[in-house]
């Protein structure tokens, strides 16, 4: 036993990587006992009898648990809302994992072992791009918790932020359920954390796994382009024409191009970023003849026909619509408001593909646009920065007050409460 001792006090001491898993696992352990410990009490407040597992996995968990089950399969009279609208990846994975436990395991605790797999590997790699690469990688610059530099032995607080950030914040109880927030965090952290390595053909395959998870991992191709650009242009030493110069800007541009065109791994690195979607619309077209089906059958869910993205903003944020959908509106507003904020600070790859990210599900509904939000990742390195840069006991309250924001949406969770559908 002291061998052992030995060993693990070595490994903290020597290997940063064990230090960052095990930072992790202790955040992520204490946050899933809050979510144990708040079954019981929503059953007494309420008068239920549910278990962890089915007060976690309600509304859309019931889907991807039926495309485990039995595949994807034609809507009913009774409900039109098709299954086919949920992309492939994390039920295929999920079927895998029940398939090797020879189906002794039920669909929504496969769902949650996955999800929970998924969410610490997204926050291994999430601490890793805070500390060993730093974040603000445009300039090169890292940015570290304002009075907690880190000693030889001691655990770096950046890693407790960042964990806590993505399993105990506001709308992280997601991610442990059998939802596909966890795998879609987890690809865009691995696809963002291969392009601030320079790796965009390792960049390009997460990508491939993200659009396969949701379509809005297509877009992961514009982080790609604009690091290979500033790649070019430091490489260049050249300065960015500004766009008021419109030609010397396009022939920037077209330099760029041409200098591309002659490395076929970067073409290749963005060519394959969509192929997740495009494998799914090719099954789409031969399972029910419609590669669009995923996006026709939203209908199912709602039949608003606002103009796309500025009355929808309006109408929400304006108290035109339902009082959850005020809510959301502002919600997206506050969102691009940091997105700015991460362009100013030059995470601009970020910033871009979280503004893409909400604008996309802003064409049609506010609907679900706050777990969209979160779910794109980018906004953690946002709320990290923004946190870091804040005096201790400022951050520490801050947090404080999203784990108990977080801890109350998980009791209104587990009572289906419908502002989180």
């Amino acid at each position: 036993m002291s061998k052992i001792k030995d060993k693990f006090r070595r490994l903290l001491k020597e290997n940063v990587n064990f230090r960052i898993l095990m930072t992790i696992l202790m955040v992520w352990g204490l946050s899933r006992l809050i979510m144990i410990a708040l079954v019981p009490i929503t059953n007494l407040i309420c008068d239920t009898h549910k278990d962890f597992a089915m007060s976690i996995n309600v509304w859309d968990a019931e889907h991807y648990a039926d495309i485990m089950k039995y595949g994807y399969t034609y809507p009913t009279d009774v409900d039109p809302q098709a299954n086919w609208a949920f992309f492939p990846l994390y039920p295929l994975i999920c079927m895998f994992v029940r398939a090797i436990s020879f189906n002794h395991l039920s669909a929504y605790v496969t769902g949650m072992i996955v999800s929970n797999i998924c969410i610490i590997i997204a926050a291994f790699y999430s601490a890793k791009i805070v500390t060993d690469l730093g974040l603000n990688y445009g300039d090169g610059k890292k940015v570290k918790l304002r009075g907690s530099e880190s000693k030889e032995g001691k655990v770096e607080y950046s890693w407790i932020l960042i964990s806590i950030l993505l399993f105990a914040s506001p709308y992280a109880f997601y991610a442990g359920s059998t939802y596909t927030e966890s795998l879609f965090i987890m690809t865009i952290a691995l696809s963002f954390y291969n392009i601030i390595k320079k790796n965009y053909l390792a960049a390009g395959f997460f990508a491939m796994l993200t659009s396969a998870t949701r379509i809005v991992g297509c877009i992961l191709v514009f982080p790609i382009i604009i690091e290979m650009f500033f790649d070019w242009i430091r490489l260049e030493d050249r300065k960015i024409p500004h766009i008021k110069d419109f030609k010397k800007f396009c022939r920037c541009l077209w330099d760029f191009i041409l200098y591309e065109l002659k490395r076929p791994v970067d073409i290749f690195s963005v060519m394959i970023a969509p192929l997740g979607t495009f494998a799914y619309m090719f099954f789409l077209r031969i399972f029910c003849g419609d590669p669009w089906a995923f996006m026709h059958v939203q209908i199912a869910w709602r039949d608003d026909n606002y103009f796309p993205i500025i009355e929808v903003l309006w109408k929400a944020c304006t108290g035109q619509l339902e009082l959850r959908y005020t809510y959301m509106g502002w919600f997206c507003i506050v969102a691009f408001a940091l997105y700015g904020y991460m362009i100013y600070r030059k995470y601009i790859s970020m910033a871009i593909f979280g503004i893409i990210a909400l604008l996309i599900p802003l064409t049609s509904h506010v609907m679900s646009t706050p777990r969209f939000i979160i779910g794109v990742w980018v906004t953690y390195i946002g709320v990290y920065d923004l946190l870091a840069r804040m005096p201790k006991i400022l951050r520490v309250l801050i947090t404080t007050a999203l784990i108990v924001i977080e801890s109350f949406m998980i009791f209104y969770w587990y009572q289906e409460f419908y502002w989180f559908m």
